[in-house]
């Protein structure tokens, strides 16, 4: 849910995550530094900078976020640019200047609004590096991507994927020698959080636990949330399977109880192994058009009626295109599919995502960061498609 517009510029404002990294958020002002192993720093950093000079205000955050979230479109011109002309990349940006799902993420204080930017910035760098194969683009590229794990660690296993997209006529010299100066950016910028968690929770932890993220995408889960009647939204099973209280004491935010579910998601898995293999592609197209337990309305484009109920027409139009992005984006690469290896990086990263959630748990705002991306596609083949029509005209 979203701020509370009728309650004061106070934290009853919020839901959802929102209370949690307001709350990582202040107590790093008052000198508690990340006690809990449940979230990266990046983002609670932001919004304490942000208190820092307008003081505890959710709200000051908000308009801070306004302008952090304008960002995305000049980004997604730039990223355009790179595979069509002035036109179309002002196509692409405006279709991310009037998408509802990112103009929302400004309203609320979760990741997205800083992750959709460093997204953008991480991939604009991975393509420098392939396009000028030099060990301070990779460092580059590769600290971006560090930064950007930091915030939402989701792409902490994209550095396998690199080499793949590295060109075939590149030397085995070259190639290990930007690896290595990629990942050892990320390694470089991520060993001091690293070592805060070993310091802090006498483990070794990457970035932060998953919250029993592989456990809501095993087949437990699964006959627990889609199956049984009545159907229950993601809220009332965290309040019930996922409480501390209720399930013996197991809190998925700690290290223990985080292993503690991720034990039962892979018991689960090998025990219904079908199951869990459809599960995952149900996941797949969650993770593009919404998942039914979470993103109710957004979830589906066939209950239009019950959208009244909440938006206007033009608010439902817009919420429309925009669950539509990934068939356009489909479309529009069958209209580039001679071009599928210049566009081969965006699919790696849009994949990526794709299967990570697959494997493990999807909802539709997880894939929001990747709408500029998606755009960038769309916009390429409305513009080839317009090339293609004017030479068919001047040719007859």
């Amino acid at each position: 849910m979203a701020h509370q517009p009728t309650l004061p510029d106070t934290i009853a404002r919020l839901r959802g995550d929102e209370p949690g990294y307001e709350r990582l958020a202040y107590r790093l002002l008052n000198g508690h530094f990340f006690e809990r192993p449940s979230r990266t720093p990046v983002y609670p950093f932001f919004i304490a900078g942000c208190y820092t000079i307008f003081g505890r205000s959710p709200a000051s955050v908000v308009y801070v976020q306004a302008f952090l979230g304008a960002t995305i479109i000049p980004l997604t011109f730039i990223l355009a640019r790179r595979f069509t002309g002035p036109q179309s990349s002002l196509v692409a940006a405006g279709l991310i200047a009037l998408n509802p799902a990112l103009i929302l993420h400004v309203r609320l204080l979760q990741t997205e609004i800083l992750y959709t930017p460093l997204m953008l910035l991480t991939v604009l760098g991975l393509l420098r590096a392939l396009e000028q194969p030099q060990w301070q683009n990779f460092s580059w590229a590769g600290a971006l991507l560090a930064i950007t794990n930091l915030c939402r660690p989701t792409a902490m296993l994209f550095p396998l994927i690199v080499p793949l997209l590295m060109p075939r006529q590149w030397s085995l010299k070259r190639k290990i020698a930007c690896f290595v100066a990629y990942l050892g950016a990320i390694i470089i910028i991520t060993t001091p959080w690293i070592y805060h968690n070993y310091r802090t929770h006498k483990t070794f932890l990457i970035y932060s636990v998953s919250t029993a993220l592989l456990w809501q995408g095993s087949p437990e889960f699964y006959h627990l949330a889609y199956e049984q009647l009545p159907k229950r939204h993601i809220v009332q099973i965290w309040q019930e399977e996922l409480n501390p209280a209720r399930n013996g004491g197991h809190n998925a935010f700690t290290i223990e109880g985080d292993r503690y579910f991720t034990k039962r998601a892979i018991a689960s898995i090998l025990r219904e192994p079908a199951v869990y293999l459809w599960y995952c592609l149900q996941k797949a197209v969650f993770f593009w058009f919404g998942n039914p337990i979470s993103d109710w309305p957004y979830h589906t484009l066939f209950k239009v009626k019950a959208m009244r109920t909440f938006f206007s027409p033009q608010r439902i139009v817009g919420i429309l295109a925009s669950r539509n992005l990934p068939v356009f984006a489909i479309l529009g690469m069958i209209v580039l599919r001679h071009r599928w290896r210049e566009f081969l990086p965006l699919l790696a990263v849009c994949g990526y995502f794709t299967l990570i959630h697959a494997l493990t748990y999807a909802e539709v705002r997880y894939s929001e960061p990747l709408h500029p991306i998606l755009a960038v596609v769309i916009a390429t083949a409305a513009g080839e498609l317009q090339r293609r029509l004017k030479s068919s005209v001047i040719s007859h």
